[in-house]
This record gives structure tokens, C-alpha cells and sequence, in this order.
């Protein structure tokens, strides 16, 4: 799992213009379908726990600098 997260990491800062299909192809082309379909499961998990706390979640993931209005 620790290498499909790293692979994640480097993908998304190497493509700016990333989306979630983009990104599960690109894994699923390097590892076991199961694995990566287990990680974004635990990923779903996760960002469903902090729903309640950020409005967007995924911007944990992506460094985009939030406009404050």
C-alpha cells in the first residue's frame, strides 16, 4: 500500500490537471487491480471522516492555494 500511495503522490504533483479516473488507471497500470481498488477504498473512508470538517476534503490532497472571499 506504501508504494501505491507514493505512486499517487508523484502522479498527482507531476499532472496538475489530475482527476480520480486519471489517477486509478495510472495505479492500476502499475500495480494488482485489488490493491489499488483497496486503496481508494480506505481513501473514500477517510475523506468521509473529514467531510464534516473541511468543506473540500480533497484539497488536503492538491496544493491549490484557496481564494478566502
Amino acid at each position: 500500500m506504501e508504494e501505491i500511495i507514493k505512486s499517487a503522490q508523484k502522479y498527482i504533483d507531476e499532472n496538475s490537471e489530475v482527476d480520480i479516473e486519471k489517477l486509478e488507471k495510472h495505479l492500476k497500470s502499475l500495480y494488482d487491480e485489488k490493491e489499488v481498488d483497496e486503496y481508494f477504498s480506505s481513501l473514500g473512508e477517510i475523506l468521509s471522516g473529514l467531510q464534516d470538517i473541511y468543506k473540500n476534503p480533497m484539497d488536503l490532497f492538491f496544493d491549490n492555494e484557496k481564494e478566502e472571499k
